[in-house]
């Protein structure tokens, strides 16, 4: 072998190593570009040219439900439409051409087309033209859109064209519907939505279900899913849900190469919460007081349904009916503007509205008194009582029996006073009895002090009461005897009268049902520890005895006596306060508050009924009365509770509720 024959060889040799090693360097190359790709290091992370993505992952705000679970308030699943008009304009229009399998338009094209010579002097030629075209590829999407998903081209496109050339995101629709989302997906035909500068992006919508009247309650949430009214605000620590969040790392089109370790944050669902509302009897309640307020012409009308055995608010409506107004008449009803713009913004006027109710608050007094030894260790004089008018020194009015036509029959005990609501009476049943004492019954019965129900909060209305201090026998003493000179709201009135179903106790009031613990369903209802007495027993079952009378004899026998039931309650009519001051002689509220049945009470009912038409009527039995009579029996049918008054229609007999 020649010389030049070996040299051969070992270049040949030589080459194949240094074929061989430059192939596994670019292998290795390679190798390592894309590993450094996939799963690039800390280090390198901000210069691996991908981008770092964080995505939210939206999480449940808690239902709402009334107290048989049925839904009132509840996230659902959607999703948002935004755009990035820069990008679209600059990059997302050509692909959509190009989906389409349409050429591009070129600049010249549609560089001349609608331009303003005048304009395109100031500004430039190109520069106009530019906006044009701009202008023209944002059109084309809104009329892609209203095509595709049926958003209006006229309204999308003037929003598109009244954004700023620099805004990189503007929200298109807030809430899709899934064929929508379908329709959307279908024509990104596997491209990410972003590769056209458009982004849907997972959300959540807050639904309300249930009757009209307890949209005021359930409140409503603000943009940012935070609570802005009712449960929703003053439950928000308790229904507020997390966002999760997802940290990617993203090429320039969209795709995912990489999840650093330690970056997924799962976030947490919110706490659903569960009212003692019944939506049946709300809706009951609510539709019977409508049906009411449009046959008397009253200016609104409240209502609340209490369990008096624990407390539970079982409905509690409000309604406001606006009267056109003339020259010689106004509306004396507090207006709600906010009521107008949305019902969830409404204020609750069972919570931060009070009013003087007139005789339904003569039981509480007259109850009072009889603990105090009043007919028993002190006697009334009955012979005063329903003869004449009285005039008390010091007072600039006499007192009178209410109605044209007052009871004149014979005072055979204590118990016809409340029968037959006679003011004189009740003059009588606190003669003997001090300023001071006076005033504690009222308190007993829990007036003048929020009932912290679970709603409302520092807004709910504690009542007023006149001072120790500014207290008189002739004008406080003497008013608060027959409801005047105090004022109330209906929840108030609902505890108070609970104490005479519940041997003299009052139960706390609650709109919210007790959470579970940690290891299943309470055995134990906190509702008995939180009783309050507010009289004895005797006096209690005393005064419940009178009230049954009412329904049988009195004021309510005749417009407020159930069939079914036996009802025990209390009749009221007080002169509507006129917002200039004073009060209104021919203006009125009307209210009813009864229990039943009677032996073993299961809901207090509590009507009031804002300003009558006084030409169709006005007595708080003949305007209120049917609405308690209607609710009691409807929401005792619905609570499972059979009747108890003989011959009474039987448990086949159904409440129609839609």
């Amino acid at each position: 072998m020649t010389h030049d024959d070996r040299s051969m060889r070992t270049l040949d040799r030589w080459s194949k190593i240094m074929v061989g090693a430059i192939a596994c360097g670019i292998a290795l190359t390679v190798a390592r570009v894309g590993y450094l790709k996939l799963s690039p290091p800390v280090q390198l992370g901000d210069k691996s040219g991908a981008a770092t993505r964080i995505r939210n992952e939206p999480r449940f705000r808690g239902a709402i439900c009334d107290r048989n679970g049925r839904i009132l308030a509840i996230d659902s699943p959607c999703w948002k439409l935004a755009v990035d008009p820069g990008h679209f304009s600059e990059h997302g229009h050509e692909r959509m051409r190009r989906l389409l399998l349409e050429d591009p338009v070129a600049l010249e094209e549609t560089s001349g087309s609608g331009v303003d010579p005048r304009l395109a002097g100031i500004a430039g030629p190109f520069e106009m033209a530019r906006e044009h075209l701009r202008g023209r590829r944002l059109r084309d999407l809104a009329e892609r859109l209203e095509d595709l998903i049926g958003l209006p081209a006229t309204e999308t496109t003037a929003k598109l064209l009244q954004a700023s050339s620099r805004r990189r995101y503007l929200v298109l629709d807030r809430i899709l519907e899934g064929w929508q989302v379908d329709a959307l997906s279908a024509w990104f035909d596997g491209y990410s939505p972003g590769w056209f500068g458009l982004m849907l992006e997972k959300r959540t919508e807050r639904r309300y279900y249930g009757p009209e009247s307890l949209q005021m309650i359930v409140g409503k949430c603000r943009d940012d899913g935070m609570g802005g009214s009712g449960l929703e605000q003053g439950r928000q620590s308790n229904l507020r849900s997390v966002e999760g969040t997802l940290q990617t790392r993203q090429t320039a089109s969209g795709a995912v190469i990489s999840i650093p370790i330690g970056t997924y944050e799962p976030g947490n669902h919110g706490s659903d919460f569960a009212l003692t509302i019944d939506s049946q009897i709300q809706h009951l309640t609510e539709m019977r007081l409508r049906e009411q307020l449009a046959k008397y012409n009253a200016g609104g009308g409240r209502c609340v349904v209490v369990d008096p055995r624990n407390g539970e608010i079982l409905a509690m409506v409000d309604i406001l009916n606006r009267r056109p107004e003339t020259d010689e008449w106004r509306e004396a009803i507090l207006d709600d503007p906010q009521r107008r713009i949305d019902p969830k913004l409404a204020r609750n006027r069972n919570i931060v509205d009070a009013f003087e109710p007139g005789s339904t608050f003569k039981p509480f007094i007259w109850a009072g008194a009889v603990m105090a030894g009043v007919g028993t260790t002190d006697p009334v004089r009955l012979d005063r009582i329903n003869v004449h008018e009285i005039r008390v020194p010091g007072r600039r009015t006499t007192v009178k029996d209410a109605g044209n036509n007052p009871y004149k029959g014979p005072i055979q005990d204590i118990e016809t006073i409340l029968v037959r609501s006679l003011n004189t009476g009740m003059v009588e049943m606190v003669q003997d009895l001090s300023n001071r004492q006076v005033r504690e019954i009222m308190t007993r019965f829990g007036f003048g002090s929020r009932t912290n129900c679970g709603i409302g909060g520092s807004a709910e209305h504690p009542g007023q009461m006149t001072s120790i201090e500014n207290w008189s026998f002739a004008n406080t003493t003497v008013s608060v005897s027959f409801g005047h000179e105090v004022t109330v709201t209906t929840l108030q009135m609902a505890r108070a009268f609970s104490a005479f179903c519940n041997d003299g106790r009052m139960p706390q009031l609650r709109i919210g049902q007790p959470a579970d613990g940690p290891e299943g369903p309470r055995d134990l209802d906190p509702a008995g520890m939180l009783m309050q007495r507010a009289i004895s027993r005797e006096a209690a079952n005393r005064t419940r005895q009178a009230l049954r009378k009412v329904v049988l004899e009195g004021t309510l026998s005749r417009h407020a006596r159930s069939d079914r039931y036996s009802m025990f309650g209390k009749s009221g009519t007080a002169d509507l306060p006129n917002p200039a001051g004073g009060y209104f002689k021919k203006r009125h509220t009307s209210n009813v508050i009864a229990g039943a049945p009677f032996e073993q009470p299961r809901v207090v009912v509590y009507c009031v009924i804002d300003d009558p038409d006084r030409a169709i009527g006005y007595y708080g039995g003949l305007v209120a009365g049917p609405v308690v009579k209607d609710v009691v029996d409807g929401s005792l049918e619905l609570l499972g509770v059979e009747p108890d008054l003989p011959g009474a229609p039987g448990s086949d007999h159904k409440v129609m509720v839609d």
